[in-house]
């Protein structure tokens, strides 16, 4: 196509090719003859799809992220994750210090990322999964816990209904006896 930039006709048709969802149904909806050159045509496109550009991020945005109160380790991680694919030309290891900075202090991955330091975010995705492995069975079995209690009380007040000797609650019960 390169080669072929001149060529006005050519580039127009190519062009649908490159496009799906609502681009392409905003390129079939062009009236017929609308576009004057393969330029219209880009100028338009890009006036249309200006506003969808995602933004880019400095790296200051990384070392102002605090993972939240109550938030899972997997949602931060993938929120962090996120927010350093829009940060332009990131260092590895910094990413890596403002994610140890982010993170909330005293769990076992802080505590692990403080030993040994990886050098960069695939390896620290790495070794998150472990740990978001780790996090999910432990909801997992408090889930479990809280159910089994639950029943265990249930039971014990269906126990105790049963063992309670029944008295009249009303006057008319009193005459029947």
């Amino acid at each position: 196509m390169a080669l072929n930039v001149e060529n006005n006709p050519l580039m127009c048709k190519v062009f649908p090719t490159s496009l799906t969802g609502p681009a392409l149904n905003w390129f079939k909806n062009l009236a017929n003859g609308s576009m004057e050159s393969f330029r219209n045509l880009c100028d338009r496109f890009v006036s249309q799809y200006y506003g969808n550009e995602c933004p880019t991020k400095d790296i200051l945005s990384l070392f102002t992220m605090k993972q939240l109160e109550g938030e899972c380790f997997l949602v931060f991680l993938t929120r962090f994750n996120l927010v350093k694919s829009m940060v332009i030309e990131c260092h590895p290891f910094t990413a890596v210090q403002a994610f140890k900075l982010a993170m909330t202090r005293e769990t076992l991955f802080h505590t692990n990322l403080m030993v040994n330091t990886p050098k960069t975010m695939g390896e620290l995705n790495e070794r998150a999964d472990g740990f978001v492995h780790l996090e999910e069975e432990e909801a997992t079995n408090t889930r479990k816990t809280s159910m089994v209690v639950t029943e265990v009380k249930t039971k014990e007040k269906i126990r105790q209904k049963q063992t309670v000797p029944q008295h009249p609650t009303s006057w008319k019960a009193e005459k029947r006896a």
